[in-house]
């Protein structure tokens, strides 16, 4: 049913070339925005609205949809997300990689990756962690998942032990009650302890009841190195056994004796989704990971970069090798002086990483971790270095496929109503950028630099980019 415009409107967009989401060719067209929606689309001479933007010879989209962020406590430390703004991202999925912002440990349990997340407590479950986003007005959109890490820590005695049939049920009631509360699925960090101790029966059984409420598992894969093809099979045998959506997070093959397999791995997600099982997957375009430092990998890894050290701030930034060289050590002995600490591994490589993003299931996530003192460029380029790296220069596929991957895509995959997508009725989560110039400039050595090209960018019909409107406009947004 259609319902008569206004006479005057918020906001119309004048000669845009629109790209609507859904990967069909782009139309020139204005769009007109009334409150939060999207309210017209077409040839709109005849209407008038209180703000008008001439958007000849740039793009209008939906708004980015980062599948893959790590800023769930940035909410509250760093509200205003520059980072995700200045790049077009209107909505962001955090909770990723098994830890979350809630629920709280219990007291003396911990683990290395919450370190990831930011300073502030974590919350005591999902409820008051989403009820406290709302009460302060987030920047952007946030759908959050819940970590299996998290789970474990606020369940079991020993979270590195395995789980007794009591600790088992207490961590499927409180993922229950976490996707009640809202979150749309869970995530797993399988290379991390204590995730990494977990069992198939463990994780299937959490697994079934994610399923049962039509939501998602999400997983960093235990081995991304040698044993990449066997991890990518665990995930997916979790997700036949269960009836779970799954999608794999950052994926990638590390260490170039592995670089290659994606081949092996992506043909085994195409066999999962030709049998019925939903999986999706994500990437950042970058060749090198981000994530704790960890002393184990520093002798396997020919170049590692220090992102932060609580015990040696001023390592941040600097090669492990030459932290190693001027301490007169090796550098699995300097890696363990250096903990707790965050790191960027070199070991991936362009060709695969670009094989990877052409998957049809493949969507953009950030994985950007904000809390990082000298953080991994993706943090501030991914979407843009898609936009003009992968697209633009090296042609991996038309723009309108991109911006599909990027916003209807996985709106449809995390259950997002009415986002990633332009039509009438839908919300006004939008990016006008330039697609002759639109670019990512964060480096490795000053990796907060901000994108060009991106000209300005909505969320719910207000302005957070270049200029934010008053009051922050983004929303919690709860599974159905």
């Amino acid at each position: 049913m259609s319902h008569p415009l206004p006479d005057m409107t918020d906001l119309i967009f004048r000669n845009a070339e629109l790209i609507d989401g859904s990967g069909g060719e782009r139309r020139r067209a204005d769009l007109a925005v009334q409150g939060d929606r999207i309210v017209a689309i077409g040839e709109l001479g005849g209407l008038r609205a209180r703000q008008e933007i001439d958007a000849r010879g740039r793009v209008l989209a939906p708004g980015f949809i980062d599948v893959h962020g790590h800023d769930d406590l940035m909410f509250v430390e760093r509200p205003d997300l520059r980072w995700k703004t200045s790049q077009g991202i209107t909505t962001v999925i955090v909770g990723n990689c098994g830890v979350s912002g809630a629920p709280a440990p219990r007291p003396g349990n911990t683990a290395a990756a919450l370190a990831l997340l930011g300073e502030t407590p974590l919350f005591a479950g999902m409820a008051p962690f989403l009820a406290e986003l709302e009460r302060r007005r987030p920047m952007i959109n946030v759908a959050a998942l819940v970590g299996h890490a998290n789970l474990r820590l606020a369940c079991m005695d020993d979270p590195l032990a395995a789980p007794t049939a009591q600790e088992q049920a207490a961590m499927e009631n409180l993922l229950e009650e976490s996707l009640r509360a809202g979150a749309v699925g869970f995530s797993t960090g399988l290379a991390y302890e204590p995730g990494g101790r977990a069992g198939l029966a463990e994780l299937q059984g959490l697994a079934r009841v994610a399923a049962r409420h039509r939501a998602l598992h999400t997983s960093h894969i235990r081995n991304e190195g040698d044993a990449v093809e066997q991890a990518v099979r665990e995930v997916l045998e979790i997700g036949r056994a269960s009836g779970c959506a799954t999608v794999l997070s950052h994926h990638k093959c590390m260490m170039p004796a592995n670089w290659g397999k994606s081949r092996n791995t992506l043909a085994d997600i195409d066999r999962a989704r030709a049998d019925g099982l939903e999986v999706g997957l994500d990437m950042y375009p970058y060749p090198g990971s981000s994530t704790i430092l960890i002393p184990e990998r520093a002798e396997l890894i020919e170049r590692i970069r220090v992102t932060w050290s609580q015990p040696h701030p001023e390592c941040s930034g600097r090669d492990l090798d030459d932290i190693a060289r001027e301490w007169g050590c090796d550098k699995t002995t300097a890696a363990r002086r250096l903990l707790p600490a965050g790191a960027i591994y070199f070991a991936m490589d362009e060709a695969e990483v670009q094989r990877i993003f052409q998957h049809p299931g493949c969507m953009v996530g950030s994985d950007g971790l904000p809390n990082d003192a000298h953080p991994h460029p993706r943090l501030w380029g991914s979407f843009t270095r898609v936009l003009g790296r992968f697209v633009r220069e090296a042609g991996l596929m038309t723009l309108e496929a991109a911006i599909a991957r990027m916003t209807s895509l996985p709106a449809r995959v995390y259950g997002l109503q009415d986002r990633g997508r332009l039509g009438v009725g839908a919300h006004a989560d939008l990016v006008l950028f330039d697609p002759a110039s639109v670019a990512d400039q964060a480096t490795w050595e000053q990796p907060t630099l901000p994108s060009i090209g991106i000209e300005g960018v909505w969320v719910n019909g207000a302005s957070v980019f270049p200029d934010a409107a008053a009051a922050r406009p983004g929303r919690v947004l709860r599974s159905a």
